[in-house]
């Protein structure tokens, strides 16, 4: 089981980390992916205002609201999972390149 270090680590840690972590070749191709994610995700959470606002203006369509609920679910899958991704991303790189800790005397 894989520790869980990246979550008990402190603000200003976990943001050394991510900047550590984002400036590898593997971090910078995986940014690139993870902020697709996000601007697909508030496309989403954009067509689903809009669907809602047309459909209470409009004729109430039920179709149109459920279309907006299924939106809103993806655009919060995609929020979660890249939360999730660099979550999980940067607990590894936290373990495989641990800081040395030892006092220089």
């Amino acid at each position: 089981m894989e520790k869980n270090k990246y979550q008990r680590a402190s603000k200003n840690t976990k943001k050394e980390v991510q900047t550590a972590f984002f400036q590898t070749d593997y971090g910078k191709s995986i940014k690139v992916r993870l902020n697709r994610l996000l601007i697909y995700s508030i496309l989403l959470i954009v067509c689903t205002i809009c669907f809602f606002i047309d459909s209470f203006i409009g004729d109430f369509s039920v179709s149109q609201i459920a279309v907006a609920i299924f939106c809103l679910i993806f655009a919060s899958l995609f929020i979660w999972g890249r939360h999730y991704i660099t979550v999980k991303n940067c607990n590894t790189y936290m373990i495989n390149n641990p800081k040395d800790t030892k006092k220089k005397k």
